[in-house]
């Protein structure tokens, strides 16, 4: 009986291992794995092997994401490793991500989503423009649309895109900045 108990625990150390390597591996341009490579990697039982890897990890302070996709179906869903709490301004530094980069990524989620969520491309370049560079624009917008954090669609209307979801807390960065807008209207 002991022999069995081990050799199941033993199993799962190996499954959430294998989890954990296959996560922090990327694939082409999006971080991540797909609902249908877990299972294939994995097995049926693929959840559970994640709920035991976020309960380990939760002590590096991160965990186990999971962006619904399109469909709402399992398989479709996007599974990946990000901080539990939002990094602080020296980690969001060393990322390599230059701080105004952040600022117009940040100002082009805020004036998404003051705009019930969708706004058009043209809208948001000329609100971007009046406070960055009109290069730095151009060269923000087109970016994070390939790297998942705004989504275009055949109008060019601006969506969040699944990359937002998943790694950026959209009401938290709205209370900073509704919190932060209101200390400077008072001063």
């Amino acid at each position: 009986m002991e022999d069995a108990e081990k050799a199941e625990k033993a199993f799962l150390e190996r499954k959430v291992r294998k989890a954990f390597q296959t996560l922090l591996l990327q694939r082409g341009r999006n971080p991540g794995v797909k609902g249908w490579e877990l299972k294939r990697h994995l097995g049926r039982d693929y959840r559970k092997i994640l709920d035991v890897l976020s309960g380990d990890v939760r002590a590096l302070g991160l965990e186990v994401h999971e962006v619904k996709g399109g469909d709402g179906s399992d398989d479709a869903s996007r599974f990946l490793l990000r901080f539990r709490d939002p990094p602080t301004l020296s980690e969001a530094e060393t990322s390599g991500i230059r701080i105004d980069d952040l600022a117009v990524l940040a100002s082009s989620i805020a004036y998404i989503n003051s705009r019930q969520g969708r706004a058009g491309r043209r809208e948001l370049e000329q609100f971007l423009k009046e406070k960055f560079p009109k290069w730095r624009v151009d060269y923000s917008i087109e970016r994070y649309i390939k790297k998942g954090y705004l989504d275009q669609d055949e109008k060019s209307l601006l969506r969040i895109g699944w990359r937002t979801r998943a790694e950026i807390d959209e009401r938290t960065l709205m209370t900073l900045l509704l919190s932060r807008g209101s200390e400077v209207a008072t001063a």
